[in-house]
């Protein structure tokens, strides 16, 4: 994790914005909670929310919160969840920094979660926020999964590195087509779209001026899968 920080620096300082006003936005679990993380983020603007471990110091400040939602709930006999913040300052930070904390209580007990952020707003938004970070994971499974991008079994590294490009080329391609298609199937898996739309028998006849692909006249899924190609490359 030390390493992080400084392959950041070399990115930050060689990359350029696409465009004016571009703003980076970090979130990541407690296993990113880094007083050097947060040093480079505040030193480069950019925004963070990150988990950070619950203490003694933590507990304390979020007891109050956590009293009233108890008493709530003996009131209402329905979980309770509420939101807050404080700022804090550790003994190796330079300031103090924002943390967020969200309070539940439901039939299982009490339950705490902390964020450290350099982010305005409400700290329910901050959460909101943070909580965005497992869709990444979704992404990240879709593409070892789905594309089999972890089957790198060349013995050579620059072989298995350009497979591995391979693999998110792939992916890029199928995310572009998959935008294409109608709302409700936006948010198919790629096993979804592969049975449906992409592994399906063909005829494929070449001519000198272009390919020609010939797929069944039976098929269900042909008008959905035509107007897709068709939005995809208009040409």
């Amino acid at each position: 994790m030390p390493a992080l920080c400084p392959c950041w620096c070399v990115w930050c300082r060689d990359s350029k914005p696409p465009s004016p006003g571009v703003k980076i936005k970090l979130r990541g679990d407690a296993g990113f909670a880094l007083p050097l993380l947060y040093q480079f983020c505040e030193f480069f603007e950019i925004e963070y929310a990150l988990g950070i471990p619950a203490n003694c110091v933590f507990q304390r400040r979020a007891q109050p919160l956590q009293k009233q939602l108890k008493r709530r709930y003996r009131r209402t006999q329905l979980p309770q969840r509420s939101f807050s913040s404080f700022r804090h300052r550790a003994r190796s930070w330079p300031r103090q920094r924002r943390i967020c904390y969200k309070a539940e209580h439901t039939t299982t007990g009490t339950n705490l979660r902390f964020v450290i952020t350099n982010r305005a707003g409400r700290a329910s938004e901050v959460f909101a926020f943070y909580n965005d970070r497992g869709e990444c994971e979704n992404r990240i499974e879709e593409f070892k999964n789905g594309f089999r991008a972890d089957r790198l079994s060349c013995h050579r590294f620059l072989a298995n590195a350009f497979r591995l490009l391979l693999h998110g080329f792939a992916y890029n391609l199928v995310n572009l087509f998959r935008q294409h298609l109608p709302q409700p199937w936006r948010s198919a898996q790629i096993e979804t779209l592969r049975a449906r739309l992409f592994k399906l028998g063909a005829r494929i006849r070449q001519t000198a001026r272009c390919l020609r692909v010939h797929l069944a006249t039976g098929w269900p899924f042909q008008a959905l899968f035509h107007n897709a190609a068709l939005a995809f490359n208009p040409g």
